[in-house]
């Protein structure tokens, strides 16, 4: 079964989009998330919005480190570019940068497994706006909405469980209802302009085979 991986374009008008919207309810909940009433249209052009699509399989191998440890070689260490995180990760999982290269406003890394049953994927974004409030929130709601719910609409995406971490950042544990396939999510702000988001997802009919990795995965999150 092939799962949804984000499709990023450019990220400026959206969060200008998302951060206009009215505030968000602190206590995110398996429904919907809560309509805020209009407010004034953003004074930038909005973007014309491409057609979704999965991740293709990249051909270029990952910059990594060295592996895990000598022992097992089917890991390898993956530091994140601007040194935000450090994770291990399958050592023959595909991997793609995708990147804003004109005003360097975002990139994502994602791992995709052989068999496309399971990714995982980080999307660092810094446009020099500080987030403030529960802007952060309301920009992670509009990522899993926008592109990672199998319509691209509100409604398809349930989140089952939000936690605050004891590292500050939040946990959202969702379902794409539609598209039959489930994800975590772990969304923070470092130093008020960096908006990290770090989400592993699989294929329903995949959680058996790769429940032991993404959790491998996701506790080797770390600081360098």
């Amino acid at each position: 079964m092939k799962i949804r991986s984000s499709v990023f374009f450019p990220f400026l008008a959206l969060l200008v989009f998302v951060i206009s919207v009215g505030c968000l309810c602190t206590g995110l909940t398996g429904g919907e998330p809560t309509q805020a009433p209009p407010v004034q249209q953003p004074t930038q052009p909005p973007v014309q919005q491409p057609t979704q699509a999965p991740v293709q399989q990249p051909t270029q191998p990952p910059a990594t480190e060295a592996p895990v440890n000598n022992n097992n070689s089917g890991w390898v260490t993956f530091t994140d570019q601007k040194g935000f995180f450090v994770i291990e990760v399958p050592a023959d999982w595909n991997y793609q940068q995708t990147a804003d290269t004109e005003n360097e406003y975002y990139y994502i890394d994602t791992f995709t497994s052989p068999d496309g049953g399971a990714v995982i994927e980080s999307i660092v974004y810094n446009d020099g706006t500080p987030f403030k409030g529960s802007q952060n929130g309301q920009f992670a709601l509009y990522i899993l909405n926008k592109f990672y719910s199998k319509t691209g609409r509100e409604g398809d995406i349930r989140i089952s469980d939000d936690q605050i971490m004891k590292d500050g950042s939040e946990r959202l544990t969702w379902t794409s209802k539609e598209g039959k396939y489930s994800g975590i999510s772990y969304f923070e702000v470092r130093d008020s302009y960096n908006f990290l988001m770090f989400t592993v997802n699989w294929g329903n009919d995949m959680q058996e085979t790769y429940f032991d990795t993404l959790n491998t995965v996701i506790e080797s999150y770390r600081l360098p």
